[in-house]
């Protein structure tokens, strides 16, 4: 299933770069979410187990993935036709993990710490050097 998620991700920034250039980068984030909205209702109504209602009690910073998200394809949009797709998604993993390994030290969405390591920073500085081959010219 993840490994679907991340060809969908490859496909998706390639999709809304395309729409990009042909509608303009707001436009085409507007549009990739209208359409992401609409599907993931009818995928709520077919198959939700919850109570969307019960979003009045949570916490507002929980409400943040949205706009978290909209960063994310907003950027894609914007970045696909300048660097590729390949360039993106290597940027955006890098970001990814090098964040996930601070949120994961200080345990900050889970409480629970998992420190960051000499076999984690190795593992950043070789996804920098991949990063460096991948443009060196």
């Amino acid at each position: 299933m993840l490994a679907l998620a991340g060809i969908a991700v490859a496909f998706q920034a390639g999709v809304n770069g395309a729409l990009g250039k042909q509608i303009g980068t707001i436009e085409a984030s507007f549009t990739s979410f209208a359409v992401g909205t609409i599907f993931i209702f009818i995928a709520m109504i077919i198959f939700g187990k919850g109570n969307v209602l019960l979003i009045k009690n949570v916490p507002l910073w929980q409400l943040t993935g949205g706009i978290l998200g909209a960063i994310y394809v907003m950027t894609s949009v914007l970045m696909v036709p300048k660097i590729g797709i390949g360039g993106v998604l290597m940027l955006l993993i890098i970001a990814q993990l090098s964040t996930s390994a601070v949120i994961d030290h200080f345990g900050i969405f889970t409480g629970v710490s998992i420190p960051i390591n000499w076999k984690k920073l190795l593992a950043m500085g070789l996804m920098f050097s991949a990063l460096w081959l991948f443009y060196k010219k």
